[in-house]
């Protein structure tokens, strides 16, 4: 009998993409299986996951208030709804594989009720709300960091499930082919530095600010910015070049010689696995995971680290050519136990529907 697989994961690039990369191992290895995406209507799952070929079902968004005010309490109420749209949604599936986020609390809770198989992957050194409940109804649990393990009895590392258009970057034979060809295409001096930048999946407004307000002082350095799929794009200048969103990041992780990103689990998993240097500015909200992830590549060497409110254009003017020098001189550790994260996940979840 063919398995029908629940992929919950959505909101932002940090959820889909792993999960789409488990999907892709999945299908590789059993062709007779069904993935099945579920997301919500106003995220980038509605983008990314009919483009890679798979069905999404959609839920009402769930958000975990983080102050009591009278919005908040109507929380408990938006998750039945959740939960029961999810019950409808999700009802004969073989298993449920849950990435966290705002489709994944409900998920849990659904599929637990229909004794449904449950295997969830977390991504941060801190773990999300959805997937520290998520956990205690999985039958497996994948994380992306050993600390979590230690604290999750049973679970398992696996590391960071990356797209597998990344592991063509570490075994190219001809990078610098690759990065001419991807550089002047872009319009840029292949013998200069190329500083890719990107605020996340949805872009970040603070780094867009201070891009923009560093490009109008003029610029030593070729930028390519990806300002957020919803954002305006700002005018094309001299050595720089906005976009609204990097479809192909082979090309910008083989060509760029520094990254300014935000430090999610993704970005950070996909720098270690290439072995690239960066600056981190982590997301002052949250939970603090976004330090965390960015703390591990520092001790590693492979990155700068500055906090949100001091990433300004003048601390860019004072730092940016001491990156891309440390980034000349580094050498870098690649993390290959990222590019098979999504063969383990998807390994697991196969060994767990035939028990």
């Amino acid at each position: 009998m063919a398995h029908r697989f629940i992929v919950a994961g959505g909101g932002t690039a940090g959820h889909i993409e792993p999960a789409l990369a488990v999907a892709d191992a999945i299908i590789e290895r059993d062709p007779t299986s069904r993935c099945e995406f579920l997301g919500t209507d106003g995220g980038l799952e509605k983008l990314l996951v009919p483009k890679r070929g798979y069905q999404l079902r959609t839920i009402p968004k769930v958000t975990l208030p983080r102050t009591l005010t009278f919005t908040s309490t109507l929380f408990p109420i938006r998750l039945l709804l959740a939960i029961a749209k999810t019950f409808t949604e999700i009802r004969g599936a073989t298993a449920l594989i849950g990435f966290g986020g705002y489709v994944s609390a409900p998920a849990y809770l659904a599929a637990f009720l229909q004794r449904i198989p449950i295997v969830i992957h977390e991504a941060n050194a801190k773990p999300g709300w959805a997937n520290r409940l998520g956990r205690h109804f999985a039958s497996v649990s994948a994380v992306n960091f050993a600390e979590v393990q230690r604290q999750w009895p049973g679970a398992v590392t696996t590391g960071m499930p990356i797209r597998k258009s990344l592991a063509s970057v570490i075994h190219m034979q001809d990078k610098s082919t690759f990065r001419r060809l991807h550089a002047e295409s872009w319009g840029f001096d292949p013998n200069r530095p190329i500083v890719a930048i990107f605020g996340g999946s949805q872009g970040s407004a603070h780094i867009n600010n201070v891009i923009a307000e560093y490009v109008a002082q003029g610029s030593d350095f070729q930028l390519i910015h990806a300002v957020g799929i919803n954002n305006a794009l700002p005018e094309v200048r001299p050595n720089y070049l906005p976009l609204h969103y990097f479809h192909d990041m082979a090309a910008i992780y083989g060509s760029a010689d520094l990254l300014i990103t935000r430090s999610g689990a993704v970005t950070c998993s996909e720098l270690a696995a290439l072995g690239k240097y960066s600056i981190l500015i982590p997301l002052p909200h949250g939970n603090g995971e976004q330090v965390d992830n960015a703390q591990s590549l520092v001790d590693q060497g492979s990155a700068l680290m500055v906090a949100n409110e001091e990433f300004t254009a003048g601390w860019l003017r004072k730092n940016l050519a001491l990156a891309v020098e440390s980034a000349s001189r580094t050498t870098h550790h690649v993390d290959s136990m990222n590019l098979h994260a999504a063969d383990r996940i998807a390994e697991l979840t196969l060994e767990l529907v035939k028990k």
